[in-house]
């Protein structure tokens, strides 16, 4: 349930340096000696000011502090179908309303809602007259950490797209997300080849961070032939499980390799390396997105799945003519 900014700043633990309070202490048992008289409206205004430098400070730099950042429901027409056609249905009470506008080029663009936890942050957008914005957005945050999008959907009906960016740093999990996302280009396409619109928009948003949590002990590695799997992180977060994983030997520079014949309209080669989540009835956990990034002789990926319930859950990981292992993860 959303706080007043009263309620927030009532409950604010400010540390305070240790030499504070025996200083005070040690004031209050001294003799009375008062200093002459000065006036006292410069000292009130001076006090005044540091203090409001310092609480809009706070505001910028953590905005969990300020009183925007209320979850609003957005299920139905076409942002719910959005969320529904990529799994994402159970983050709708999760949003935060943000409404934040702006028009380049002819092209209104509004940043409707968002949401952020320690795996993922999703924006919804919406561009009018409908246009797709994917291919040019940043997300940066009030650090001057850049984002780029790892994957979407598009809807050219409707100009309404559910973009997802990786999940913020620390800081912003600690002090909530001030954000600002910038496109440079818009690419539409009315039942002919695509075009591209040059333009600059910039959109802000304010929003909470879910934390993650470590889960431990992590499995054992696992081995398919001479290569080694090596589970580095089990993240939980919101509705969400993240795993990353080293992959070490013969089979790190095949990981992308696609095997199978391309038949027009009936099927297309698929890849070699799989990872899967499974849920205690054997059920294929939804998938929200994978990246891989390449090292010194090895490969590492992430790997995150929508898991809104707890139990134990089994990752698949497999390579098509070499061999699959699994292991169990917990998940509270």
């Amino acid at each position: 349930m959303s706080k007043t900014l009263e309620e927030r700043l009532t409950g604010l633990d400010i540390p305070l340096p240790a030499t504070v309070v025996p200083r005070v202490l040690a004031r209050a048992q001294s003799p009375d000696v008062r200093p002459a008289r000065r006036p006292m409206w410069p000292s009130v205004a001076l006090a005044a000011v540091v203090v409001l430098a310092f609480f809009v400070g706070s505001l910028y730099a953590a905005p969990r502090f300020a009183d925007a950042l209320a979850g609003a429901p957005l299920i139905g027409g076409p942002t719910g179908a959005l969320l529904r056609s990529i799994g994402l249905t159970p983050l709708n009470n999760r949003l935060t309303a943000i409404n934040d506008v702006a028009t380049s080029s002819g092209y209104r663009v509004t940043l409707v809602a968002g949401y952020a936890d320690a795996t993922q942050t999703v924006l919804i957008v919406r561009v009018e007259p409908a246009a797709d914005l994917f291919e040019t957005s940043v997300l940066t945050d009030q650090f001057g950490l850049s984002l780029r999008p790892r994957n979407g959907v598009f809807d050219s009906s409707t100009g309404n797209s559910v973009i997802s960016f990786a999940g913020l740093p620390w800081g912003d999990s600690l002090l909530g997300a001030r954000l600002v996302l910038h496109a440079s280009a818009l690419r539409r396409n009315l039942e002919g080849p695509a075009t591209t619109v040059l333009g600059n928009w910039n959109l802000h948003a304010t929003l909470g961070v879910e934390p993650g949590k470590n889960l431990r002990p992590l499995p054992v590695d696992g081995r398919l032939g001479d290569t080694t799997f090596h589970v580095t992180s089990i993240v939980r977060s919101g509705p969400s499980i993240q795993v990353g994983m080293q992959v070490r030997g013969p089979l790190a520079s095949h990981l992308t390799d696609m095997a199978g014949q391309a038949i027009p309209n009936v099927s297309k080669p698929h890849p070699v390396f799989e990872v899967r989540l499974l849920d205690a009835n054997g059920i294929e956990v939804q998938g929200l997105s994978s990246e891989m990034s390449s090292g010194l002789r090895s490969e590492t990926g992430r790997w995150n799945w929508l898991v809104t319930a707890a139990g134990r859950y089994r990752l698949v990981v497999s390579f098509e003519g070499v061999g699959q292992f699994e292991r169990a993860i917990d998940v509270p």
